[in-house]
């Protein structure tokens, strides 16, 4: 009994002692899993925090574009109105120069006016008549001084009407401009903010997920590096005063307001099958209003939108923005270009503007004053290159 009970306080010190081990081993490794999870916890919220600071950069932005864009359409809209205006005016001069017309027309073939007028009192049978006819006759002259002096009014009105209208013009021009390259930079925070957004979320990840958001990262990156790249380019007028280098052969040429500018040469090629048939499909546009963000017939036209829907029906696809599509086509000189080509430009800080190179040193684009047909000569000074559709 006696080894017995020994064997048995031995077993029990022994599974004590293993509890003891079991215990000092086990223990620590929970506490330390605990401890891991908080921190994934805070680290997902810090992240979390991080990621949506980058949407309200992005939300910031557009809020200031959406801005713009409301100033833009008000402009669009005073000058639909003094435009209005200015036809009315032009009708209203126009009526009373036949008027006026007529008048002295008459008043030559009675000699003078006061003839007229002296006779139409000679004539009178009696004083009553007398008397009306001298009203009548006063009515008639005080109507031609109205007649008169409301054609002066309306010619000065018309002249200010003009003014007015040159000033919104401008004015648009200017916010069109600001507004273009306000894309460009939103394009450019767009793909910069979704790289680190993915780069922060891969932290927090998943083998598998990380493998997965580090490609979409890469691929962020990439984008955000070329539009970054896009950031400085630089107008080839503009270029070859700065640096009298440029692969696009120029001339000197007097611009307005005295100001010295650069002809660029460009060429006249004949285009693809299918540049014909998108050019054909942006025609049918001609006249359309200006319409910010516009990529379809349902909503109206900003410049890279009637690109991309010019081509899609043509059965070529192409990027929404005119940054994209400058990266999307290649680099031609300007003595190469062709019908069909897309032409770039820039005001300073990345490519804003595009439009669909017709030959002949014309293009047609959507800009402020809606979808034309214009000459590159104004736009010249803002050219930065040709893109071929590939």
């Amino acid at each position: 009994m006696g080894k017995r009970n020994k064997w048995r306080k031995s077993m029990v010190l022994a599974l004590a002692l293993a509890g003891g081990l079991l215990f000092n081993t086990v223990q620590p490794t929970v506490v330390h899993a605990e401890e891991t999870s908080q921190q994934m916890i805070d680290k997902k919220t810090k992240i979390d925090a991080e990621v949506k600071k980058l949407q309200e950069e992005l939300t910031n932005l557009q809020k200031e574009i959406d801005e713009k864009v409301k100033v833009f359409n008000q402009v669009q809209a005073d000058i639909k109105e003094v435009d209005a205006n200015i036809v009315d005016t032009k009708k209203r001069i126009e009526q009373r120069s036949t008027i006026l017309s007529d008048r002295m027309a008459a008043y030559q073939a009675q000699d003078s006016t006061v003839g007229v007028y002296l006779n139409a009192v000679l004539e009178a049978k009696s004083l009553a008549d007398l008397m009306d006819r001298v009203v009548a006759v006063k009515t008639l002259m005080d109507a031609d001084q109205e007649l008169v002096d409301q054609q002066e009014a309306d010619k000065a009105n018309l002249e200010k009407q003009k003014a007015t209208l040159d000033e919104k013009q401008q004015e648009l021009q200017k916010q069109f401009q600001e507004l273009q390259q306000k894309e460009s930079e939103m394009e450019v925070k767009k793909a910069e903010n979704e790289a680190k957004s993915l780069a922060l979320k891969a932290q927090i990840a998943t083998k598998q997920e990380e493998e997965r958001l580090e490609a979409e990262r890469k691929k962020a990156e990439e984008e955000a590096a070329r539009l970054r790249a896009l950031q400085a380019a630089t107008p080839v007028v503009q270029a070859t005063n700065n640096n009298n280098n440029s692969d696009n052969n120029v001339s000197n040429n007097n611009a307005n307001n005295g100001k010295s500018s650069q002809k660029i040469v460009i060429g006249s090629g004949s285009g693809a099958a299918s540049s014909g048939d998108a050019i054909s499909t942006a025609k049918q546009f001609l006249g359309r209003s200006y319409v910010w963000g516009g990529s379809n017939p349902s909503t109206g036209f900003d410049c890279s939108g009637l690109v991309q829907w010019s081509y899609k029906q043509a059965g070529v696809s192409l990027p929404r923005t005119a940054s994209q599509q400058y990266l999307a086509t290649q680099r031609i000189s300007a003595s190469e270009a062709r019908v069909g080509d897309l032409v770039f430009f820039s005001y300073g800080s990345g490519v804003a503007h595009v439009g669909i190179y017709l030959g002949n040193n014309t293009m047609i684009d959507a800009q402020n004053k809606g979808v034309v047909v214009e000459s590159l000569d104004w736009w010249n000074q803002y050219l930065v290159g040709f893109g071929r559709i590939q």
